[in-house]
Formats: C-alpha cells, sequence, structure tokens
C-alpha cells in the first residue's frame, strides 16, 4: 500500500511540478499513514516522540523521506513567529579565531533546530548598527556577537523586543534586567599569566603590540600591570587592525630602537604575533634566540608555526554561547536577568618563546 502510494505521490509532482500542489505535506504523510497530522507533525519536528509507538514514528519517517517531504519554512515562520535563525556578528571573519566559535554555536543550534546567519561588521561602528538593524527587521531569534563599540546601552531596544543577545566578552560584565548576557574569558588575567611566563624566562624588555579597536584594553591592562608589579617599563606599539601586516609594521618600528630593542614581543593576537615574528626574521634575527615572540588565541597557524600563545576555547564559547541562547528561547526564558559565564584560558608553550 505505502509503495503504491508513494509511487503515485512520485507521478503526480511530476505532472504537477510547475504547481504548489506537487510539493507533498504533513497531510499527505498522514493520509498515507493513517495517521492524524497532529501525529506527523510532532514525530517530524521533535527527537524523540514518546506518545507515539516506534512503529508508527517510523512509518511515518520513512514515508516522509520516500516522497521528499520539506518542511515549509515560511509557513513555520508564520505559525511560531520565530525564523529558526540565530544570527552571529563578527568584526572579521577572515580572523582564523572565528570559525571556530561558529563550528561550536552551529554544532549546538543545529539538533534544536537553529540555522546560523553570520553578519561580518568589519569592526566598524556602522557595521555593528547595521547589523542591529538588521535582526531588528526579523531576520533572527537570537544573536551571539563580538561588539568592539556598541554597549549594554546600545542593544537595550533590540534586547526589548524579545530578542535575547549573547556578547563575547574580553572580561566579566554586571547583570542587567535585560536578557544580555556574556560569555568571556578573563582577558587581563590571560596576559598577565603570559606576562608572567616571560620575565620567569628572563625577559626584562617586553614590548607589547596592539590593534584597534577590540580587545586589546584587557590585554595591554594584564601586561601593564605585571609589567609594573615588577618595575619593568611598559612599551607599547598600535599599527591599525589585528593583522599581520600590522604585526610586521609594528616589528619594525620596534626594531629600529637600536640597542634597546625588546628581547620579548607579545603580540595582542596570533595575527599580530605571527606578523612580529615574519619582521623578525627578514631582519636577520632567530626566535626565540635573539628574541621571543608570543600571542593570543591559539589559531590553528599558531601551532604549525611553534607559537607560544594564549589558548582560547573558542568552540567552547560559541557552544556555551549557543545553550545561553536557547535557554533564552524557551518558555519563560527572557525573564531572567542578564548573566555572565566565564571559561578557561590555557598558556600553550611552544618553540616561539
Amino acid at each position: 500500500m505505502y509503495d503504491r502510494w508513494v509511487r503515485e505521490m512520485y507521478d503526480r509532482r511530476v505532472r504537477d511540478k510547475t504547481r504548489n500542489s506537487a510539493r507533498p505535506t504533513q497531510k499527505d504523510i498522514a493520509a498515507a499513514a493513517g495517521v492524524s497530522q497532529a501525529t506527523v507533525s510532532m514525530v517530524l519536528n521533535k527527537a524523540e516522540t514518546p506518545s507515539v509507538p516506534a512503529a508508527t514514528r517510523e512509518r511515518v519517517l520513512k514515508l516522509a523521506g520516500q516522497i521528499g517531504y520539506q518542511p515549509n519554512h515560511l509557513a513555520r515562520i508564520l505559525r511560531s513567529a520565530r525564523t529558526m535563525m540565530l544570527a552571529c556578528i563578527v568584526p572579521d571573519i577572515t580572523n582564523p579565531f572565528y570559525p571556530g566559535l561558529v563550528r561550536g554555536l552551529q554544532t549546538t543550534a543545529a539538533p534544536e533546530g537553529y540555522d546560523i546567519l553570520i553578519y561580518d561588521t568589519d569592526g566598524q561602528i556602522e557595521g555593528e548598527r547595521r547589523a542591529m538593524r538588521w535582526v531588528q527587521e526579523g531576520r533572527a531569534d537570537g544573536i551571539v556577537a563580538t561588539f568592539f563599540h556598541l554597549r549594554a546601552t546600545d542593544l537595550a531596544t533590540v534586547a526589548r523586543q524579545h530578542v535575547p543577545i549573547v556578547r563575547l566578552e574580553g572580561q566579566r560584565k554586571n547583570r542587567g534586567a535585560l536578557p544580555i548576557d556574556s560569555v568571556f574569558i578573563d582577558n587581563a588575567e590571560a596576559a598577565a599569566a603570559m606576562t608572567r611566563f616571560l620575565i620567569r624566562r628572563g625577559h626584562r624588555r617586553i614590548a607589547m603590540i596592539l590593534g584597534e579597536p577590540g580587545p586589546g584594553k584587557q590585554r595591554a591592562l594584564g601586561y601593564e600591570t605585571v609589567m609594573r608589579e615588577a618595575g619593568l617599563a611598559t612599551e607599547f606599539v598600535t599599527d591599525g587592525p589585528y593583522s599581520e601586516e600590522a604585526g610586521a609594521r609594528a616589528m619594525q618600528t620596534l626594531l629600529a630602537s637600536g640597542a634597546k630593542r625588546p628581547t620579548a614581543v607579545f603580540g595582542a593576537n596570533d595575527m599580530l604575533a605571527i606578523g612580529a615574528m615574519q619582521a623578525a626574521r627578514s631582519a636577520g634575527l632567530a626566535i626565540p634566540t635573539d628574541i621571543a615572540i608570543v600571542g593570543f588565541d591559539d589559531i590553528p597557524t599558531a601551532k604549525l608555526l611553534g607559537l607560544t600563545t594564549v589558548r582560547q576555547p573558542e568552540f567552547e564559547l560559541g557552544a556555551l554561547a549557543a545553550r545561553t541562547l536557547i535557554e533564552r528561547l524557551q518558555p519563560g526564558g527572557l525573564k531572567h536577568p542578564g548573566r555572565s559565564l566565564e571559561l578557561k584560558f590555557e598558556i600553550v608553550e611552544r618553540s616561539s618563546a
């Protein structure tokens, strides 16, 4: 009976392929399976349906696959007032840190039925504002974002429209009444730990290469605090974005200081540090014999180049952000005040230091 029905359904789809009626529906599956449309809906929309017998569930899923059933996304949006989309707003998708974050987000969100939309702001304030306007148009149910410019007060309008927000931060944020959560590692403490690592290895002239804007402020704070506690002078060089090119230019500036050049350089992210490594080698310096170089993030290239760095658990940060958003999207989830959730960093020792 079922095979014959499937063949008839296929023939009908071929005859009417230009008409909307050719698209299989849950009603079609229910008629063939001899169950109610509500039963079909429960089976297709839930991973586990204890109230439906296993044999019935298997029959419904088999029929859905045989006829090529696909949910009507627009109809689902209209019924639930949900897009089943989560927005991931990042400052630079070419930064190797963010793909791992997106993977953690997607791996956690997909089993719950959510897809991920990525919005690149290029680290600019207008890009961040445009991304928020984009979300206000109803394109996503929740937001995971790295904001370089917007603060909680700037996000309040969207949060009051029942769109939960999870920010990736460099420090603990004060809890607020709105559903704006934070996931973070302690960037200041991580930078302080790396600076102590260099001092324990005998370095006294340690410079730091920063990018702007972004997480550099907290990382610079950790470095500066430890250097001053040790009675050592700080030296900062900033050359625009968090890129290898900027890191190379900053290193060239440091090397121009001649005999007073630093014995160790701390890049505020791995791309700055990798650029610094390239410039140092181009100047004929051996790493780490002549100059030690360390970074922050532990992007995949860092391991290949032997870069000592601070490891951020980017996959876990994405997964935690997704779980936090999905909890917020459950009934009653928006009533709770904002939370600040911390994950741990790690100093990864390699040959560059």
